[in-house]
């Protein structure tokens, strides 16, 4: 069995061992910060629907009041989603100057 020959004490002054004693605080002074919960925003339902010509595109795009509807699109919101509702909701800083 191998001894400490040269007496160091290799568990206090290892620099990756914590004693314990540290102050517990978050990255980033995030301290105190509220904590940050957003409702998960994926559809209550989705259905596959399957078309037989582009006409039949057409006229479901129409009854749906989807303008943008094309061969290349792989899903729709309906209602149709807005997509600039949130883009208005920032966070401004009373004491940043612009």
């Amino acid at each position: 069995m191998a001894t400490n020959k040269l007496n160091v004490d290799n568990v206090s002054s290892n620099l990756f061992m914590l004693s314990g004693d540290e102050e517990q605080s978050t990255p980033y002074g995030w301290d105190n910060m509220p904590e940050f919960d957003q409702p998960d925003g994926e559809a209550f339902h989705k259905i596959v629907v399957r078309f037989r010509g582009e006409e039949d595109v057409r006229k479901f795009a129409e009854l749906m009041e989807q303008n943008f509807i094309t061969t290349k699109t792989k899903s729709i919101w309906y209602p149709q989603l807005d997509k600039k509702r949130n883009s208005l909701l920032r966070w401004m800083d009373d004491d940043e100057e612009i």
